[in-house]
């Protein structure tokens, strides 16, 4: 692609990250590299070379491009170099209140056999390597922007646990930010162990859902179960929510469940780190099911106020939407077509596509189209209810 096809806020968008002043100086043909990079996966929606190539649609053969590209993507320091520099850029942006959001989801290569690290798997078809992505987004704005990626395989030199990989990952990301921004782990794909290591550290502000009912708490001088507690506090908060259910959970149709949700914290402290943390339940039930408790400890303080505590509780409801929405973005550039046979131009390649999409999601703006799981208000549409829609709605 001539560099005058590039749209030129893409082409700032590379100088910008590219530039001396966020990391190791970068040469000529690492920058041009880069940039084509930038553009292919940009205009090709998609991570396979070919499919680049041809969106560059250069002067010279496809092949002879295709072939360029490869070679340059087998580059460790660039690797490493290209990610600090993301994560530098978007570091900046991280306040004390922004949610760090982490996230794992498999990268699936179906039937490949050859790709350098690649789990050993009976069945060929769900080989898979993980991927930890940590993104930032503020409480109040539909906005996030991706600030690091990490892959890897328990074929990997020097692997020891999935937790590990995780929790490195988390370290990274807070040593760049200064320890600014609060983890927000994602309950549905970090487990046990990743969550007690982040548990156990002095120095890490998180919100996170406990799986173990059996973790220890100290409240008022007496040794006390995560299960425990949840009785214990009285949940004296509460309104309404609505929840939309995908289909086949309730029926064969989206289902906009009614739900009663309410709230209590007490301050506990942690055995496993020393810490003192708020120590949330949180209770729903519906017209449909029985009650439910949910245990979640953070560090955040002043939830003493009703205000406080739901907007808490807000913010850990609403990441699943944040989530969400980046997968659509991501999922967008079909990142299961990889064609890269090693290890290293695989983490390059990944973190490529992070940059298009930090750089996408930047430009829209503010304001990103989110669907909300949970709403203040009914959900709009034809749907299957637990309750009868107010008359405003049907009027509406």
């Amino acid at each position: 692609m001539p560099v005058a096809d590039i749209p030129p806020c893409l082409q700032d968008f590379a100088h910008e990250l590219c530039a001396d002043a966020l990391g190791a100086p970068m040469g000529k043909v690492e920058r041009k590299f880069v940039q084509s990079m930038l553009a292919g996966i940009s205009k090709a929606r998609s991570v396979n070379l070919t499919e680049i190539a041809k969106g560059l649609d250069e002067n010279i053969s496809l092949h002879a491009t295709h072939k360029r590209l490869s070679r340059n993507l087998y580059d460790v320091d660039l690797a490493r170099n290209l990610a600090d520099r993301l994560l530098k850029m978007g570091s900046a942006r991280v306040g004390e209140e922004t949610r760090l959001i982490v996230h794992v989801y498999e990268l699936k290569k179906r039937f490949a056999q050859k790709i350098e690290y690649l789990p050993k798997s009976d069945d060929l078809s769900g080989s898979s390597f993980k991927v930890c992505e940590i993104i930032a987004s503020e409480i109040d704005r539909k906005a996030y922007f991706p600030l690091f990626t990490h892959v890897w395989s328990d074929q990997v030199p020097g692997f020891v646990s999935d937790a590990r990989e995780v929790f490195q990952t988390v370290q990274t990301v807070l040593e760049a930010t200064n320890n600014r921004g609060m983890l927000f782990l994602d309950d549905y794909s970090i487990g046990l162990a990743e969550t007690e290591m982040i548990l156990s550290d002095r120095s890490a502000e998180y919100t996170l859902l406990v799986h173990n009912r059996d973790i220890p708490v100290r409240y008022r001088d007496t040794d006390h179960s995560v299960a425990d507690m949840l009785e214990r506090i009285d949940t004296r908060y509460g309104k309404i929510l609505y929840k939309l259910v995908p289909v086949g959970v309730l029926g064969s149709s989206e289902t906009d469940l009614d739900l009663f949700l309410h709230a209590g914290c007490a301050v506990v402290k942690l055995p496993l780190s020393g810490r003192a943390v708020n120590f949330v339940a949180l209770k729903t039930k519906s017209s449909l099911f029985k009650e439910s408790a949910t245990p979640l400890l953070t560090t955040k303080t002043n939830l003493r106020s009703r205000k406080a505590l739901m907007g808490l509780v807000d913010s850990y409801l609403s990441m699943q939407d944040v989530i969400a929405t980046h997968r659509s973005v991501r999922d967008s550039f079909n990142p299961e077509n990889f064609r890269v046979l090693t290890y290293h131009r695989l983490q390059l390649l990944l973190t490529l596509l992070e940059s298009v999409i930090y750089y996408e999601v930047s430009a829209r703006g503010d304001d990103l189209q989110m669907d909300e799981t949970f709403a203040p208000t009914p959900h709009q549409g034809q749907l299957q209810r637990t309750y009868l829609l107010p008359d405003v709605y049907i009027k509406g």
